[in-house]
């Protein structure tokens, strides 16, 4: 029973997404989204220099990122995060309404959405990348495949 009970809880942690959207609204509407319809564990901050503070202490499985925000631009959070040896490793989603610059294709572990976009779109590319993260994670790996092995 109680091992049933660590498997959830490490399952949980292995979805944990951080959004980093500065239209509190869109912000309220994705965390929602995640948590109902994908059950992900999410949280939402509004700016980079948030998202940069809970990075130092957190690791989570995904970032989903707006490219403009107040301050540090979502291309300049991901080039931040990738400078992080521990935290390198960490997929992110780039949203943007915005034709994105040549710099934003070709980054390791990013991907790129165009908005408005369908849930069913975001859902795809935020499952797609987390498989790419644990492909790219050693330990977020053996974590996936002990989960699938308990369901």
């Amino acid at each position: 029973m109680n091992q049933s009970h660590d498997g959830e809880h490490e399952s949980a942690r292995s979805k944990r997404i951080l959004i980093v959207e500065d239209d509190p609204i869109l912000g309220a509407i994705l965390l929602e989204a995640l948590q109902d319809e994908a059950a992900y564990e999410a949280s939402h901050v509004l700016s980079g220099e948030m998202a940069q503070h809970i990075l130092q202490t957190d690791i989570p499985a995904l970032v989903l990122l707006d490219y403009h925000l107040p301050g540090i631009s979502g291309l300049e959070l991901t080039d931040w995060l990738r400078s992080r040896e521990e935290r390198g490793h960490i997929p992110v989603l780039l949203m943007s309404a915005d034709v994105l610059p040549p710099e934003a294709s070709g980054k390791k572990h990013l991907k790129t959405l165009q908005k408005p976009f369908e849930l069913e779109a975001l859902l795809q590319s935020i499952a797609e990348l987390l498989v790419s993260g644990a492909n790219a994670d050693p330990g977020a790996a053996k974590a996936l495949s002990h989960n699938h092995g308990a369901q």
